[in-house]
């Protein structure tokens, strides 16, 4: 975990030198909410629907894997293990506090804030092993999910997993990034009500070895870049 931690401070610590690669829509509703200072909003993914496959360079699917279990099972076994994993830490990445060019509160630090999703929460909450609740401390904002207003739902339609291999020797850090199509909602969650709703026409992360982290830089660079710019 130690090293793992390392890995993605460093990755994040470069993050600021590389362009970003998203286009989001507003499909619907407003943005105000985003601007209320002192609410919170957590993540959920919803793979239910995603499609795993490897894009170009033009965004045309050159391959097609299946539906992630289908995707994982020709991986490994590791990989179906690692799984449930890998979808809680995949949340992580609108919380990270490193770098302010991916930090979704750190850039829009007068308005809404992203807490930690319940299931990171309750293994935070629930972590007897003390070197790893640092680690999250020192790399993520830790806010309690249950403060949240709101909730950010996104559906992944179709997801390019990226390439750890691509990562390790390529020559940038956006080499064998994750990329992801798909849809998004906001909800306020008291009411049930669909604040706004958006298309992810395109959202491409940064590279890493570790499958969870190339995710966590995808799903910041949603937040941080492709739903911060509906606002400017």
């Amino acid at each position: 975990m130690k090293r793992l931690g390392l890995l993605l401070a460093a990755a994040v610590s470069a993050l600021s030198l590389i362009a970003s690669d998203t286009e989001v829509t507003l499909k619907s509703g407003k943005l105000d909410f985003l601007q209320k200072a002192g609410e919170y909003a957590y993540l959920e993914i919803d793979w239910s629907k995603a499609q795993v496959v490897e894009f170009d360079r033009n965004m045309k699917v050159e391959k097609r894997f299946g539906t992630v279990a289908q995707y994982n099972q020709k991986q490994g076994q590791d990989w179906v293990k690692d799984w449930p994993m890998v979808q809680r830490r995949a949340t992580e990445g609108v919380i990270l506090k490193k770098n302010g060019s991916i930090c979704f509160n750190k850039k829009n630090k007068k308005g809404l804030q992203m807490s930690s999703s319940p299931a990171t929460w309750k293994f935070y909450k629930a972590c007897k092993d003390e070197g790893e609740k640092k680690s999250y401390e020192k790399h993520y904002v830790m806010q309690d999910p249950k403060n949240a207003k709101y909730k950010f739902v996104v559906t992944v339609n179709q997801i390019d997993m990226g390439s750890g291999a691509a990562s390790a020797f390529g020559m940038g850090m956006s080499t064998g990034g994750a990329i992801l199509t798909g849809t998004m909602k906001a909800v306020e969650i008291k009411t049930g009500k669909t604040l706004a709703t958006f298309d992810i026409k395109k959202c491409k992360g940064y590279g890493n070895y570790a499958q969870y982290i190339r995710l966590q830089m995808l799903f910041s660079m949603l937040f941080a870049e492709g739903v911060l710019d509906l606002v400017d």
